[in-house]
């Protein structure tokens, strides 16, 4: 048996935040480290939480970007869910490429989630909307 969540969040919402240093501008040595912070909301357009994100770009060849993301979804009075994500992008974005399914394991989780294991996946449409989907295997 397995028990889901679903949830979107939008990189054009208004209370969207993002905090980038870079480490490196070099045109053939980019390294930069970002913030995100978004409300999350149900299928009902409800806030029930907030992902926050600490992703990595660092610059691998030319054009080609390693990037290394790290998220929690906070889901309000229930606990958190945490997992990551890499991938490889021709440009130095931390923004998932539209239409690419993201999907990885789950690797940390407290509260009513504590102990619970599986995958999140990720789908990133052009309109900036992010639709998740939490499957926990038992």
């Amino acid at each position: 048996m397995a028990d889901y969540l679903n949830f979107t969040f939008n990189i054009n919402d208004p209370k969207f935040r993002t905090t980038t240093t870079v480490v490196n501008d070099s045109p053939t040595n980019y390294v930069s480290h970002t913030f995100i912070q978004t409300p999350i909301y149900n299928s009902s357009n409800i806030e029930i939480g907030y992902k926050a994100s600490d992703d990595y770009i660092q610059q691998v060849d030319v054009n080609k970007y390693m990037i290394r993301i790290n998220n929690t979804y906070y889901i309000d009075e229930q606990g958190t869910i945490s997992w990551s994500y890499n991938f490889i992008n021709n440009v130095p974005s931390v923004y998932y490429p539209a239409g690419a399914l993201a999907a990885s394991n789950i690797t940390s989780t407290t509260g009513n989630y504590f102990g619970k294991k599986g995958i999140v996946a990720l789908l990133p449409s052009e309109n900036g909307y992010r639709n998740v989907t939490i499957v926990f295997n038992f």
